[in-house]
């Protein structure tokens, strides 16, 4: 982590275009499509369905955020579902601001559960061999990356496209978990903290409307209004033009009349 931390302070001092198109490019490819349509609206809450070639896709570019495997990510967020923001919550802003930023990673064992864990929180994924491949070497794509951005510019390039990148995307998902439970506006009476804050929802690609995210988790998409971003929806709203996206879960006009009706709502469904 603090190698990280350097390698993106280091890449301020070796700026060029190509890198900074490039930390860009994989900062959504990464953060956008791998972590928010990828691990979190497709795997963790079936919101769509996907072919399974498509899911893979998704899933290895979610491992290029380096915010461990897929398995592992998903059990984690099931389980702040189940415990938002009570006791069993992995990263609640209740245990401290700091805790929930990055404090609950630093302690070196966040994500590793035992085998029943990962069954009880993540069934549909373990049964998938292919899952549990990439789940078990995520780093290998980033290895990969990492090798090719050195040969293509040099060090500009991977310490822009690899360590800025990296770490800008690591925060921007940390700030949804610590500063949506604290700062922001509340669409809907849940039973948690959890608000709407656009600057994080910028900076997420739309994961920062996370009140509405909340209430209706299954939803595949978060910002409900004309003036909530969501790029990430849109990026399902782009698969499902080309056909590769289905099932879509969306919130239903009765569900926004009745603002109360989804504090309870079940985060997924194993046989969604």
């Amino acid at each position: 982590m603090v190698i990280f931390h350097l390698g993106a302070i280091a890449a301020l001092f070796t700026f060029t275009w190509p890198a900074l198109f490039a930390s860009l490019l994989l900062w959504w490819i990464a953060g956008g499509v791998g972590i928010g349509m990828g691990f979190h609206r497709l795997l963790t809450h079936r919101g769509y369905k996907t072919s399974k070639a498509v899911e893979y896709f998704l899933t290895v570019c979610g491992t290029l955020a380096l915010e461990s495997g897929a398995i592992n990510w998903v059990a984690t967020h099931r389980i702040h579902h189940a415990h938002t923001d009570v006791p069993g919550d992995p990263h609640s802003p209740r245990d401290g601001t700091w805790w929930a930023h990055m404090g609950w990673i630093l302690r070196g064992t966040a994500q590793q559960y035992p085998q029943q864990t990962l069954a009880r929180f993540a069934p549909d994924l373990i049964k998938d061999p292919v899952h549990v491949w990439l789940n078990r070497f995520f780093y290998v794509p980033v290895i990969i990356l990492g090798v090719a951005l050195l040969a293509i510019g040099g060090w500009p390039m991977l310490l822009w496209g690899m360590f800025l990148r990296t770490t800008l995307g690591l925060h921007g998902t940390w700030l949804v978990n610590s500063a949506t439970h604290l700062w922001g506006t509340r669409r809907f009476k849940t039973n948690d903290d959890s608000t709407n804050n656009w600057l994080i929802a910028l900076i997420s690609f739309g994961e920062g409307w996370h009140n509405n995210h909340h209430a209706h988790p299954r939803a595949a998409r978060h910002g409900i209004t004309w003036y909530e971003v969501d790029f990430n929806w849109w990026g399902i709203r782009t698969l499902q033009f080309l056909g590769l996206a289905k099932d879509i879960k969306l919130i239903k006009q009765s569900e926004l009349i009745e603002s109360n009706s989804a504090a309870d709502a079940p985060a997924y469904s194993e046989a969604a």
